[in-house]
């Protein structure tokens, strides 16, 4: 379907650089009625896959550390530094870029320009001289991201709606990566994309990890995780009941570390 043979087994392959300090450092994170005590790291180029139930928490830890639910509790350390948690643009001044899961209602700003939609998270930096948008230089950084991403567009001019959703996908994860992150949070990263895109989208993650920015995956899409992961951080009850190493671990007990009481009860 797609022309192109597509990966089958684990798309993680880097091994982690031994004994560097984390990148990203999480002490007794706590935001009450979702998630309680919560303590992490991801390494440099480390891809942490997050998951759980709905309502375990895993959302809540994710919108927190994109500054989007402030914590009542805990610190969050990015390369050291003290990451203040109250507000997006806080976090993405530190270094961290956050991809939500419905790019329809979330993302994407449907009817505008492919162009406009990846350069609006970097307008700062495409600011001439008198503070206007040097509208060259941002159709050029589009382009750029349109030939790393493999996006397929008639134009960077055309809205994004008359992409497939694949593609639009793709434009938003471009958006964030041009702000060049330290840490990338991709909230279901295939959700609703064909296996071509998939593939794609999951061969970028890989490429930025292999550059050593530090990747979270919150998903339940359980196979793209053990293909995509490093380690697996399982959430039940607002806590982290497990963590395993991803390439160790197969889906039947992936799902029962997930579902817990309820998944011994189906058996």
């Amino acid at each position: 379907m797609t022309g192109r043979e597509l990966e089958q087994g684990r798309y993680r392959a880097a091994a982690l650089p031994q004994g560097a300090p984390p990148l990203l450092q999480v002490d007794g994170l706590s935001l009450a009625g979702h998630y309680s005590d919560l303590s992490l790291s991801v390494a440099p180029g480390e891809i942490l896959g997050l998951t759980g139930l709905a309502d375990s928490g895993r959302n809540e830890l994710a919108l927190s550390l994109a500054g989007l639910a402030r914590p009542d509790t805990g610190t969050a350390m990015l390369e050291g530094a003290p990451m203040d948690l109250s507000a997006p643009h806080h976090a993405i001044a530190a270094g961290v870029a956050y991809v939500p899961e419905d790019r329809l209602t979330e993302g994407l700003f449907l009817e505008k320009p492919i162009s406009e939609n990846i350069t609006m998270s970097i307008l700062d930096r495409l600011r001439g001289a008198f503070g206007l948008v040097d509208r060259r230089r941002a159709r050029a950084r589009a382009q750029q991201v349109l030939q790393d991403l493999r996006i397929v567009a008639s134009d960077v001019d055309a809205p994004v709606s008359s992409l497939s959703g694949g593609n639009q996908q793709r434009v938003l994860i471009g958006r964030w990566l041009a702000t060049e992150p330290r840490l990338l949070i991709l909230h279901g990263p295939t959700v609703g994309v064909d296996v071509g895109s998939k593939d794609t989208i999951f061969r970028i993650i890989q490429a930025q990890a292999e550059a050593g920015m530090g990747i979270v995956i919150v998903s339940d899409d359980l196979p793209e995780l053990l293909q995509n992961c490093d380690r697996i951080a399982v959430m039940r009850n607002g806590r982290i009941h497990d963590t395993f190493e991803a390439e160790d671990i197969d889906e039947d007990r992936l799902y029962t570390a997930i579902a817990g009481a309820q998944a011994l009860d189906a058996a």
